[in-house]
């Protein structure tokens, strides 16, 4: 029993351990993969901004992150304000139904114990995972962003604005 209770508690430390070393939700930063954001020139003043976030990264931030990349991309050109022409988020949508791993156990057959560890599949409740892709086309501008336009951003106002709210990569 006692051995039994000390392989429960190293696969509970290794499976803590595993789980700490995944990813959390995607920072805000380059594309790597399929994660991050890009952008790409389409005419003198008109670009398309995209950021794609992992299964962990909810829709709101995707396109938080989308936005202030836009802004980014608006003060890179030399322009002050973007007009959104289009947009869309996309999301990618995954279930899982079964659960594998290692799976260990004990048994007591009179004066010996047995103790055992195998590979197999076990069934857990459904459960889906999602990601989420914002995508813009934009248009930038300079000069004062019309007040009138609800597609029209100031590009400071969106940095100083969700500025605070942008998790950055951890330097390693």
């Amino acid at each position: 029993m006692l051995k039994s209770k000390r392989f429960l508690t190293i696969g509970a430390v290794i499976g803590a351990l595993v789980l700490a070393g995944c990813s959390g939700p995607t920072p805000y930063g380059s594309a790597v993969e399929r994660s991050g954001y890009s952008d790409t020139p389409l005419e003198d003043n008109r670009f398309r901004v995209t950021f794609a976030g992992n299964s962990l990264t909810d829709r709101d931030t995707v396109e938080n992150y989308m936005l202030f990349r836009a802004a980014e991309v608006t003060l890179a050109s030399g322009k002050d304000w973007f007009r959104i022409a289009d947009r869309d988020t996309q999301v990618e949508s995954q279930f899982r139904g079964f659960s594998h791993g290692l799976y260990g156990g004990s048994a007591f057959f009179r004066s010996r114990s047995v103790f055992g560890v195998g590979f197999g599949v076990h069934p857990l409740p459904y459960r889906g995972r999602s990601r989420y892709e914002a995508i813009a086309n934009i248009q930038v501008f300079e000069g004062d962003k019309p007040q009138d336009d609800p597609n029209a951003y100031d590009a400071r106002s969106v940095l100083s604005s969700l500025g605070p709210t942008i998790q950055r990569p951890k330097e390693e």
